[in-house]
């Protein structure tokens, strides 16, 4: 006796809808912007500025189907995603949606929110580095400290040592080279 599970799935190929387009172009659906910008993100991958031109089109086309604010944020992310553009069509691109936005009165996709987008990721993988040296010096200096006292360094030392910053931590690395005893380091640790 034996028991059996079948599933069957109906399988789409995006490329196929390049043959429908027209229907595409008439559909409200958000999905067929979706299948549209992957379609065209295809075929410009070696056509930078064409495909400036069709991420424009197809961000228009968000503002012309009436979606709501948050559903043209949505889509014009995935769009942005699919079809990324150097830094100087972005930025030709992000002036013609801006004149384009005061035209229609309909400020949804503003460079200042971009531009605000784009700081905020820059600040972030900033504060990521500094927090990775931070770790990597403490990490270092932890390690030191076990192989030179040939201790374990407790626990009230290691939530110390998190509290300093990395120029703190980098003094404190040329203390342990020096320093006699465990003790004396401790004594050289701010408060």
């Amino acid at each position: 006796m034996s028991c059996r599970i079948e599933f069957e799935f109906l399988m789409v190929k995006l490329l196929d809808y390049k043959e429908k387009w027209q229907k595409l172009e008439q559909s409200d659906n958000p999905f067929a912007t979706v299948i549209m910008a992957h379609i065209k993100s295809q075929e410009t991958r070696r056509n930078q500025q064409q495909r400036q031109v069709w991420k424009m089109s197809l961000t228009r086309r968000l503002y012309e189907q009436g979606y709501q604010r948050q559903d043209v944020l949505n889509l014009f992310h995935f769009i942005d995603w699919v079809m990324k553009l150097p830094k100087g069509l972005e930025q030709a691109f992000l002036q013609e949606i801006t004149e384009y936005e005061q035209e229609q009165n309909m400020p949804y996709i503003t460079s200042a929110e971009r531009i605000g987008m784009e700081r905020g990721l820059q600040k972030g993988r900033q504060e990521g580095r500094q927090e990775g040296r931070q770790e990597e010096a403490q990490r270092l200096l932890l390690r030191l400290l076990e192989r030179r006292f040939k201790l374990p360094v407790s626990t009230e030392v290691y939530y110390r040592l998190q509290q300093l910053s990395i120029e703190q931590l980098e003094e404190l690395l040329d203390v342990a080279l020096t320093v006699d005893s465990l003790e004396q380091l401790l004594a050289s640790l701010p408060e």
